[in-house]
């Protein structure tokens, strides 16, 4: 733990990670899968990275029925969350029932995560191909700005530059 300039007590991500999923913390991204490591090329200084945990995978078998979010990744100590999923319109309702599970999460059972993220940050969608059939103008497009997940590679691109 460190101390910001307010004195506040402040974990690191890996302290956060260990009291919420014990043992699962990987340096890195070596927590996110080899098939969708190629969609976190935005986080250009890997020195600034700070572990990551495959959330999914380590709920699976609690609550194997739900739409789980994939992933938290520290960058700077700050824990951000990201869900590698087909990017199409028909895909939008899984992503927002997947961020009210992660919320829900974050309030009730990860509450050290939850104390270490940016809470003014989106939840972010990485899509799973090269293409997207989600117009920026549209109302589906809307409601993923009301649920507070970002989507738009470029808008990623800058919260990582």
């Amino acid at each position: 733990m460190f101390q910001n300039s307010k004195q506040q007590l402040i974990m690191t991500f890996k302290e956060a990670v260990d009291k919420d999923f014990p043992g699962e913390y990987k340096p890195g991204i070596q927590a996110v899968k080899g098939s969708d490591r190629d969609k976190f090329d935005f986080l250009k200084s890997t020195k600034n990275i700070s572990g990551s945990v495959d959330i999914d995978s380590v709920l699976k078998k609690l609550c194997p029925e739900d739409n789980r979010w994939d992933y938290s990744v520290g960058y700077n100590d700050v824990a951000y969350f990201f869900e590698v999923h087909p990017m199409t319109e028909k895909e939008i309702a899984t992503i927002i029932k997947k961020s009210q599970w992660l919320k829900k999460l974050l309030s009730d059972n990860a509450v050290n995560l939850n104390s270490i993220r940016n809470k003014n940050c989106p939840f972010f969608w990485l899509s799973t191909d090269s293409g997207c059939d989600i117009p920026q103008k549209s109302k589906k497009a809307r409601l993923l700005s009301d649920y507070n997940i970002e989507w738009r590679k470029k808008e990623i691109q800058k919260k990582f530059a």
